[in-house]
């Protein structure tokens, strides 16, 4: 029982958080009819909040990525379902407010999700280099980045109503092959009319 608690305020919490990214514990509390105790004892502080919005946004987004990524496709295929899942996903949970909550960076939580996460990042960067979809000269590290940087900020652009969530894919797939894509990326990104 103390678990679907804890589910409901995290659930209510990204509710409020969407309408609100100040909204309060007490806000929260109501909109998941527990009181301040019952809240306080699933999480003993706002920080303690936020750390458990931000792991559980990463975990679902790893989930998402793990079956892709350990999936027999080219890695270019890899890379259009990943794009595909996670800029839903990540806009329906409110990725960027939970990642712009305030909370203790250092904790070493945070920090393990995070970098878990950006191992699949790492890794299907890797597969794209070792298919000779992203040029070979490009760094690691400049893939990576890129690519982070472009769903993260197709996430942003949906949250402030700037694009449509269906254009949002292809925009940051078509951004990412046409800027550090090989012709054959390019090509490939013609064909399937992203």
């Amino acid at each position: 029982m103390a678990s679907n608690t804890r589910e409901k305020i995290l659930r209510q919490a990204i509710a409020c958080i969407a309408q609100n990214p100040n909204a309060s514990l007490e806000d929260i509390a109501s909109a998941a009819g527990v009181g301040r105790a019952t809240l306080y004892r699933h999480f003993k502080s706002r920080n303690d909040l936020n750390i458990a919005l931000k792991m559980a946004a990463g975990q679902r987004l790893r989930d998402n990525i793990d079956p892709i990524l350990n999936s027999d496709l080219p890695a270019v295929e890899k890379l259009s379902l990943i794009v595909e899942k996670c800029i839903p996903l990540g806009a329906s949970l409110n990725v960027t407010s939970y990642f712009n909550l305030p909370c203790k960076e250092d904790d070493p939580r945070v920090m393990e999700s995070y970098e878990k996460h950006m191992n699949q990042v790492r890794q299907i960067g890797s597969e794209l280099k070792d298919q000779g979809v992203v040029a070979p000269e490009i760094p690691l590290a400049w893939v990576t980045a890129s690519l982070d940087s472009l769903v993260f900020a197709a996430w942003e652009k949906i949250q402030d109503g700037d694009i449509a969530p269906n254009a949002a894919p292809g925009l940051v797939l078509g951004t990412f092959l046409s800027g550090i894509g090989t012709p054959k990326a390019v090509q490939w990104l013609n064909q399937h009319g992203e």
